[in-house]
């Protein structure tokens, strides 16, 4: 009798085993992400590019906003997938201290001097922190960003030295 209570209880103890596994419920797991453009091929002659102005003197810019001449160049992407369609380029570096929309020169001992930045159009003026967009040329995959920069006085105030700003660019593909 002892053994037959026994295997009873195995098997109700079997059971309530069972019946808990059959109960088990299901759950949704929610993943997402975003699919992002590739990215295109930064040229060569776009990385540590070096923009070099004329000797400048401290005299020829005695009042405020006096700048010196504008020097072209260009960032060049090439090689962008079919996929990307747009790139976006975001400028960083240090803001000079009397005019925030202008670059600062952070490695050189002359004062009262900034770097400005624009289009080539001198339409659109980009600030540290600024940002401008092309659309990738659909035949030739590139796209080309035509700048120009000039040395800006802020202040009228400018003592001689030598005048290094760096700008760093991130770019981003649509």
């Amino acid at each position: 009798m002892q053994q037959a209570t026994r295997t009873r209880a195995a098997i109700v103890v079997s059971l309530w085993i069972i019946l808990a596994c059959t109960h088990a419920r299901a759950a949704d797991i929610n993943l997402s992400g975003t699919v992002v453009a590739s990215a295109c091929t930064v040229d060569a002659e776009t990385k540590d590019q070096t923009v070099t102005f004329e000797q400048a003197r401290a005299v020829d810019y005695p009042n405020v906003s006096d700048t010196s001449e504008w020097q072209d160049f260009a960032l060049t992407l090439s090689a962008c997938p079919a996929s990307t369609t747009q790139v976006t380029v975001t400028f960083t570096g240090d803001a000079d201290n009397d005019d925030p929309t202008k670059f600062a020169n952070t490695q050189g001992d002359a004062t009262g001097m900034a770097l400005q930045i624009m289009s080539r159009d001198h339409i659109t003026e980009i600030s540290p922190q600024g940002v401008l967009a092309v659309n990738v040329d659909s035949i030739s995959r590139s796209a080309t960003f035509p700048l120009s920069a000039r040395l800006y006085t802020p202040t009228g105030y400018v003592t001689a030295g030598e005048f290094k700003a760096v700008v760093q660019f991130s770019f981003t593909y649509q």
